[in-house]
């Protein structure tokens, strides 16, 4: 990998081949993989994606799926890759200060009046997450291709219940 240097900053040029097989690859393991299931259930009329009650339930199932497979991905793929000449090396966290330091008081401060706080974490109504839970107790446990069949159990129990 060439290292250059530009406006004092660190920038990387890599084979962009290297680059595009990797994003190839995460489009035909993942994003293919999800959507032609998600086309699938719509096609049969199982989801409809105006609907916020079959978008939460494909949520609460897939999210968590998703997750983990991008999780697996990343561990089995990205930080294998030859492009990828840090792995076991510690990067460094946070985000840079690029324009001028803010401190924690101001955060609180912009936090408090914007009314981000007072937001719930949870993408899923509570109500709505006790009763899927009922019917799929842990939905990152659900195999990624039997997503399809899972959203169709979980949706007609979701409904009769």
């Amino acid at each position: 990998m060439e290292c250059i240097w530009t406006s004092g900053w660190h920038t990387f040029q890599c084979n962009s081949q290297q680059i595009e097989r990797w994003w190839r690859e995460l489009h035909e393991r993942l994003e293919k993989f999800f959507k032609h299931q998600i086309n699938w259930l719509k096609d049969r009329g199982h989801y409809d994606p105006h609907s916020d009650q079959d978008r939460m339930l494909i949520a609460f199932l897939m999210i968590p799926v998703l997750q983990k497979q991008l999780d697996s991905f990343k561990d089995t793929v990205w930080n294998c890759h030859r492009i990828r000449t840090q792995k076991e090396t510690l990067l460094p966290d946070g985000v840079r200060i690029i324009w001028w330091p803010v401190t924690e008081d101001q955060l609180k401060d912009v936090a408090e009046l914007s009314g981000v706080l007072e937001l719930d974490d949870d993408f899923i109504q509570s109500e709505s997450r006790e009763k899927c839970e009922r019917i799929i107790p842990f939905p990152g446990d659900v195999e990624p291709d039997q997503c399809a069949d899972a959203y169709v159990y979980l949706k007609d129990n979701f409904l009769n219940s």
